[in-house]
């Protein structure tokens, strides 16, 4: 008997981050939102240098369809694959205080099941 193994990609939120931002830390507060709504989440880093440009290569890859983007400035952008590219759903930055990070992540995980906006 012969078995197959298949790889399969798990559905999930995308989190692109530029390169030039070394310390994952900072954005800790924004997987631990996405986290407390009990989705996935992957983290990478591209050399692209736009939040929004970030965001959207998030959404159109992922299966859920949200995408969050963070450039090395600090904008963070979250969208959806069927926005515009130059119109995300939310903006913040990672100087904000740590609960409107939380909440954004939040927001991405209740985007994903489609309830309301913390």
């Amino acid at each position: 008997m012969v078995m197959k193994a298949y790889e399969y990609e798990i559905p999930c939120i995308y989190l692109y981050y530029e390169e030039g931002l070394n310390d994952e830390s900072f954005f800790n507060e924004i997987l631990w939102g996405i986290e407390e709504e009990g989705i996935p989440f992957k983290v990478e880093s591209l050399q692209v240098n736009n939040s929004c440009e970030l965001s959207h290569l998030g959404a159109t890859k992922s299966k859920l369809a949200v995408g969050i983007g963070i450039d090395k400035n600090g904008i963070i952008t979250l969208t959806h694959n069927k926005l515009e590219k130059d119109k995300p759903l939310f903006t913040a930055n990672l100087k904000d205080d740590g609960t409107v990070l939380r909440k954004l992540g939040a927001n991405a995980g209740r985007l994903v099941k489609g309830i309301a906006f913390k």
